[in-house]
């Protein structure tokens, strides 16, 4: 792994002194004690006294109306303690809210449960609490519920017909809930003047995150302090709290969030689900804990999927390779309803990719089918969109006879451009795409294997490269970019820092653990600003009744947002630490300086305060410098003024069989950019983690319903077929280091990059190998049926009409990406 030069020794001016840096090594991470030793608290491990238990009835069809509800049998089981029907939410609760609407959509009417009408197999319809799962579970067979199936549809493409049964007929006259076009200069004319166009149909297929800890709450209500404490396993605990207090009409300083550990996010644990809502209404009712733990099969039913999309994407260029612009008009799924974080938008922020243009446009088909809905996931937008414009770079480059990675680079964004802004307004802050280019392809020898042609191996395996270039939005552009959007969250990050007698200091935000290290970076940007030992601070994660209000954990803005936070509460603290040891020294405060556990005169060491006699001086009041008040804390936020855009190349190397379509992955490189790195083994492991689920989504997963019965039909782990770790190719990741200058540090996200190129990758090697074959694949999951089907000459795709730009002005993404 390639980071950053050890910027781990500082020389002050006088050159006595040199501090060890914090930032720019691999801290052994904070998180791993407790995990290792099984003493991580889950939301399953929290266990109250009295706790009752509760089972969701859901509904079996696609689309079906609830004619009759009779819960009487059920609520006189013995054990059972509370039932909840549609009528009682109705009359107690508020719709769920979204965090993120889609601009120009209406609002859909969703209840935690179904109201007259279920939209997909799946949806909550009655909740039961009893003495125990058991016992709930047997309650639920004791329920008479009453459908009349309805007409189902679960393609996206066929749910935009005009025939289509329509999900929502009281608030849409069809089942496009909104599109939203974006764009600049003058595509057609030059489509019009180009020597050559490249186009496509790409289909994303549809995915779950699959976190290893699935959805779960615990909520209780004391109604003597009326205040409501839900432990829940989330990304956004202060968002949970915004959401839960309107959804059950409370004040929100009556609700507690507490997501302690989580065990896997990923996007898919954004905002509030119809459980966690349920869970608090028998809470209330009943004045006793209750708790709800999703199984696996609920999970592939109720949990949002992501990604399932179809892209209709056109490249135009002169004879020469030169790009004169790109479009994709696209149609995403977004299933029965519109979730918490809804439909991906980043396949339109990042639609150009890497490549510089100045006429482009792209177009997002917000559609409703009777499906789980959608909600965010890892990349959100990115991969799905690198697939279609990287698949068609390869073809444009056949087309013209030229070399796919000179193509790449003659087009790319060059450092000398940047600041640039693409077609749709997203401003490119900094980097070098093509050395990342090229560093991949002199690690697979593509010269090497563009000299040696196509000759099949001893076995009949032909071998191909691929390559697949991207760039990543990481953060958000302040909170002018929301706010154009109507999101009801904002960009900045909060923390709290607050010393201890012990000599440490404590770190206090709403950011949850969940396996992306953010309690050890966050200690290694405190340690180090403030020039205290790492192991001296601690990192309080999750507790909304004890942290500032936040945001929370997704977008890859973890760090880019807190590194500003956490720097500047950790100023604020150490000024003040020296301020008050340079007054009991007697000496110059621009002489002092913190080092590991003490505050000393910075040329003479022999002159020294332990802090924690310095922060106990703080703590009490007592010794303190007249001008200074009491206390020894610093809360801070910081919002960045822009996004930063993580980039790299991924090269793939497969062998394949042209008879059967069976592909071996035989090297796999990643050179990936992401910025200052603050601990390398951490974005290591990001990096891989993102690869891993890359590589699912390319390869193996894929949700797949019944056309004929509108049923998910691979919804266990049985048939879903997530990739282990036997399963995935080795990996060989490499990395620079270009700082980025809108944010603290200059760090840049690192924490989805690695689902973004194994699908464009694979696919572009698999077609190299095969061009002898004219073997074009548009299509994901990459499997050995779907390459042999290329090579029989069997098109993948139906006879769909294309989807074309909308002639009439539709509402934008937004102002300023």
């Amino acid at each position: 792994m390639t980071t950053l030069e050890d910027p781990a020794t500082e020389v002050d001016a006088v050159g006595v002194h040199e501090r060890r840096r914090v930032i720019g090594t691999s801290q052994l991470r904070k998180e791993d004690d407790r995990l290792l030793r099984g003493d991580g608290r889950f939301t399953d491990d929290v266990d109250p006294a009295r706790v009752l238990y509760m089972a969701v009835a859901r509904c079996p069809y696609p689309h079906a109306r609830i004619v009759r509800v009779d819960a009487s049998a059920a609520a006189a089981l013995d054990g059972v303690e509370h039932v909840l029907t549609p009528a009682d939410i109705r009359r107690d609760t508020e719709p769920l809210t979204v965090l993120r609407p889609v601009p120009g959509a209406p609002q859909l009417p969703y209840y935690a449960l179904a109201q007259d009408v279920a939209t997909h197999e799946g949806q909550p319809v009655v909740s039961v609490v009893a003495s125990s799962r058991h016992v709930a579970e047997d309650a639920l067979e004791l329920l008479d519920i009453s459908y009349e199936p309805l007409p189902h549809v679960v393609d996206v493409l066929a749910a935009l017909e005009p025939d289509a049964p329509v999900l929502h007929p009281s608030v849409l006259d069809s089942n496009l809930l909104a599109a939203n076009s974006d764009g600049s200069g003058d595509p057609d004319a030059r489509f019009a003047e180009a020597d050559v166009v490249v186009e496509g149909r790409f289909r994303i297929n549809r995915v779950t995150a699959l976190p290893m800890e699935t959805r779960g709450v615990v909520a209780e209500w004391r109604p003597g302090a009326r205040e409501l404490t839900v432990h829940c396993s989330s990304q956004v605990p202060h968002l949970i709290r915004k959401q839960l207090a309107e959804t059950l009409r409370l004040h929100e300083s009556d609700v507690r969030a507490v997501a302690s550990d989580v065990g896997g996010g990923f996007g898919l644990k954004l905002g509030v689900f119809p459980e966690d809502v349920l869970a608090c209404l028998h809470a209330i009712a009943l004045r006793r804990p209750v708790k709800w733990s999703e199984d696996r099969a609920e999970h592939f039913r109720g949990s949002t999927h992501a990604r399932e999309s179809v892209h209709d994407y056109r490249i135009a260029a002169d004879s020469t390779g030169r790009i004169l612009a790109m479009t994709n008009v696209y149609a995403t799924d977004i299933g029965g309803w519109n979730s918490p974080f809804g439909s991906a938008q980043l396949s339109s922020v990042v639609f150009n990719g890497p490549y510089k243009i100045s006429d482009g446009y792209t177009e997002r088909r917000v559609t409703l089918t009777n499906k789980t809905p959608v909600g965010a996931y890892r990349g959100y937008g990115q991969p799905e969109v690198n697939f279609a414009y990287e698949r068609l770079m390869d073809q444009l480059a056949r087309r013209l006879e030229l070399d796919p990675v000179e193509l790449r680079a003659r087009n790319m964004v060059t450092p000398r451009d940047m600041p640039w802004k693409n077609p749709v307004g997203a401003v490119y802050d900094s980097g070098d795409y093509e050395r990342c280019l090229r560093m991949a392809a002199d690690a697979v020898d593509w010269a090497g294997h563009r000299a040696a042609g196509r000759t099949p191996r001893p076995d009949g395996r032909l071998v191909g490269i691929g390559f697949a270039s991207f760039v990543e939005r990481t953060g958000y552009a302040s909170s002018r970019f929301l706010a154009k959007r109507g999101s009801v969250f904002g960009a900045h990050e909060s923390v709290t820092l607050r010393a201890n007698r012990s000599g440490g200091i404590d770190v206090y935000t709403g950011v949850s653990t969940m396996g992306q290290s953010s309690e050890t970076a966050f200690a290694q940007v405190v340690a180090d600003v403030v020039g205290t030992d790492y192991d001296a601070v601690r990192v309080h994660a999750g507790d909304t009744g004890a942290s500032p209000l936040n945001t929370g954990a997704f977008a890859s803005r973890t760090m880019i947002a807190a590194a500003g936070a956490l720097r500047s509460a950790a100023e604020q603290l150490a000024a003040k630490t020296r301020r008050i040891a340079a007054w009991q020294l007697e000496a110059p405060v621009d002489e002092m300086e913190v080092a590991g556990s003490v505050v000393r005169v910075r040329a003479d060491h022999s002159r020294a305060l332990p802090l924690a006699a310095v922060y106990t001086t703080a703590i009490t009041g007592q010794g303190m410098p007249p001008e200074e008040e009491p206390g020894l804390e610093a809360t801070a936020h910081f919002e960045p003024p822009d996004a930063a855009y993580s980039f790299g190349t991924a090269a793939a190397q497969v062998a394949v069989d042209p008879l059967t379509g069976e592909f071996d992955i035989e090297r796999f490189v990643l050179v990936h950019d992401g910025g200052t790195v603050v601990n390398p083994t951490i974005v290591e492991g990001q990096v891989r983690g993102g690869l891993a689920q890359g590589f699912g989504a390319a390869l193996t997963e894929e949700l797949r319903y019944d056309p004929e019965t509108g049923q998910l039909v691979n919804g266990s782990m049985v048939d879903y077929f997530v990739p282990t770790a036997a399963d995935l190719p080795h990996v060989e990741l490499l990395h620079t280091a270009v700082p980025s200058p809108v944010t603290p540090f200059g760090v840049r996200g690192v924490g989805e990059a690695g689902t973004i190129p194994p699908g464009a990758a694979v696919a572009n090697a698999v077609c190299d190998a095969l061009a002898d074959h004219g073997v074009e694949l548009s299509a994901l999951p990459i499997t050995p049926e779907a390459i042999w089907s290329a090579l029989a000459g069997r098109s993948s795709g139906g006879g769909d009409p294309e989807l074309t730009p909308t002639t009439t002005d539709l509402p934008d993404g937004g102002v300023e990406y």
